[in-house]
């Protein structure tokens, strides 16, 4: 027992949510060790491979990485004013994270391990975990938190003229610029990939699909204050009535009221009203509401949609709403939505952005998540949403909770659905160090 007791607790992963995680638990005295890929560490997919284009989707002022300090992003670039509500590089941001973290090593180094190997096996023994790594190396750990972002399993290189993995280094580069080019999807991966195929001088033509067409809504400018939920609409959610809360919702979108603030109005509530929902309930939401709700809720700066309506305007970029029936010999054969029609497009190249899978095939195939899920340690979410976890992140198995196994990020949103943004991250990295932190 005393090798587990006097080890670190493991934090496997390499992005913001394990960077996050180790800093509160380090700043309450707790020994931490890291484990995950050398590449990308600290900034892993969101702010690693990015280009100047892409833009946060948060300002600036709210995303500082410590729950103690939201506004520490604006501070280290030195913002004041409107400065401090700009929606800048994702790069940059990336930039203040590691920024951040070596200062905490130059403070806390002692109690700071980093080790740059992917996870292959999670085995539990006796009160703790051992932990094999790609170089066969075996560690042991009394705890251990998975901050696995999308949990993306290694994949078999990309087919001819079809790019599943966009944020892959060279991706994009491998499309021509005069190559017509159809995108599924048309969320924020959508408009990240067509303003670096513009801003690249794409003239082939890029067609967006999607089974609604719709986008992001803009930040409002300038910005609107949080419009509280009304007791009608949370009741209407605690007692399952998913068309009576949108009939409200419309409501008040027809009184004036700007869908951003009505989605940042309920924002603080949405755990609550998810962990309330019954499972039927929260899959007719997923069958018919999400992309509305993604819309509300993931917005995107107003110079950004400019960009691709000014090269909708001028012929360059098209969305539409339908689906894919084939795609084949440089042709893309759709079915408009609401239609029994087909129309072809010219699409040499294809772009999946669809967002993030997190079915149980995809999760199982996760190499620090295979053995896990295979001897009932963890159990894929039911409707797809990642890990099944209870409110405070720790591992459901097949016979209950997992004991000393603990989940945060975008794994948890089959328990809380709101779990991929900073403001949300750090709020779970705060709690779950104050529960692994000795009394």
């Amino acid at each position: 027992m005393t090798e587990y007791a006097s080890s670190p607790i493991a934090i496997i992963g390499n992005g913001y949510a394990a960077l996050a995680v180790a800093q509160q638990l380090v700043k309450r005295g707790v020994a931490v060790r890291i484990i995950g890929p050398a590449t990308r560490f600290g900034r892993g997919t969101a702010y690693g491979a990015v280009r100047p284009e892409h833009l946060l989707n948060v300002p600036a002022e709210r995303m500082g990485w410590d729950a103690d300090a939201p506004g520490d992003f604006a501070d280290w670039l030195g913002l004041e004013g409107d400065a401090r509500r700009a929606f800048l590089p994702r790069s940059r941001y990336g930039d203040y994270l590691l920024s951040r973290w070596d200062a905490l090593v130059e403070a806390h180094g002692d109690r700071i391990e980093v080790i740059g190997q992917p996870v292959t096996g999670l085995q539990p023994d006796d009160a703790g975990w051992r932990i094999t790594l790609a170089d066969s190396r075996t560690l042991t750990s009394r705890d251990v938190v998975l901050a696995l972002g999308n949990a993306e399993a290694p994949v078999a290189p990309d087919a001819a003229n079809i790019v599943t993995q966009p944020w892959a280094a060279g991706a994009l580069e491998r499309i021509p610029a005069d190559a017509p080019v159809l995108v599924l999807g048309s969320g924020l991966t959508m408009i990240d990939i067509a303003s670096t195929l513009l801003l690249r001088g794409h003239h082939g033509g890029i067609h967006a699909l999607s089974r609604r067409g719709l986008t992001p809504d803009l930040h409002p400018e300038p910005p609107l204050p949080p419009h509280a939920p009304s007791h009608e609409l949370l009741h209407a959610f605690a007692t399952q009535r998913l068309s009576r809360a949108v009939r409200l919702l419309r409501q008040a979108s027809g009184q004036g009221i700007a869908p951003a603030a009505l989605a940042d109005g309920l924002r603080p509530h949405v755990a609550t009203i998810w962990r309330g929902l019954k499972p039927a309930t929260r899959a007719r939401f997923l069958r018919h509401l999400r992309p509305w709700w993604d819309r509300m809720r993931h917005r995107v700066p107003g110079e950004v949609m400019q960009r691709l309506r000014d090269a909708e305007r001028e012929g360059r970029f098209s969305l539409r709403a339908g689906r894919l029936i084939a795609h084949r010999d440089g042709v893309a054969e759709i079915q408009p939505r609401g239609t029994r029609e087909r129309m072809r497009l010219p699409a040499t190249w294809r772009v999946h952005a669809t967002g993030w899978d997190g079915d149980a095939a995809r999760l199982a195939a996760h190499p620090a998540l295979h053995t896990l899920i295979a001897e009932g340690l963890a159990m894929p979410d039911p409707l797809g949403l990642g890990l099944a976890c209870d409110a405070h992140g720790q591992l459901l198995g097949r016979d209950g909770p997992t004991s000393r196994l603990h989940l945060i990020g975008n794994l948890r949103r089959g328990e809380c659905w709101e779990s991929s943004a900073v403001p949300e991250l750090r709020a779970q990295a705060a709690a779950l160090a104050e529960r692994l932190a000795p009394a």
